[in-house]
């Protein structure tokens, strides 16, 4: 399965779950400003939506939460903790999408994510310990959510 895994604001090619997905798909995984500019954001999109032709699945956490839940595109998406807000988002979000969040996250509202799954129909797990999404038990509801477990 290819994988296209867009990190977060403070994440790298090299995090944790970017090496923990390409460890288990064919991932691929852009390097990202880390930046809240509008013209960033733009250029990351663009920049994603190239990637993004040849993934099976588009996954995003955080900022690039916010960038996949901005593509127009068919491909299922996984969001983790998807920054749409901060980053003022018009989410594209289809009922074969799944969000997962933590409830105790301290940057980016748990509400928001309920909000998505309400308006558009999108499964909403609720996991993991902070914002990072980056313990083990979470890393692997994340992969499983990927395999369409």
């Amino acid at each position: 399965m290819r994988v296209l895994f867009c990190h977060g604001k403070e994440g790298t090619v090299n995090g944790t779950k970017a090496t923990r997905l390409k460890q288990n798909f064919d991932a691929r995984v852009p390097k990202l400003t880390n930046s809240y500019a509008k013209e960033d954001f733009e250029k990351d999109l663009a920049l994603v939506e190239g990637l993004a032709r040849d993934a099976d699945v588009i996954v995003g956490s955080s900022r690039g939460g916010a960038i996949v839940a901005a593509l127009k595109t068919n491909k299922r998406k996984v969001l983790i903790a998807p920054a749409i807000r901060k980053f003022d988002v018009i989410p594209q979000l289809r009922a074969q999408d799944t969000i997962l969040h933590c409830a105790n996250d301290d940057l980016v509202d748990f509400e928001d994510s309920h909000a998505l799954a309400d308006v558009f129909g999108v499964k909403l797990i609720e996991c993991g310990l902070d914002h990072r999404m980056s313990d083990e038990e979470t890393i692997n509801k994340i992969i499983a959510v990927i395999k369409g477990e």
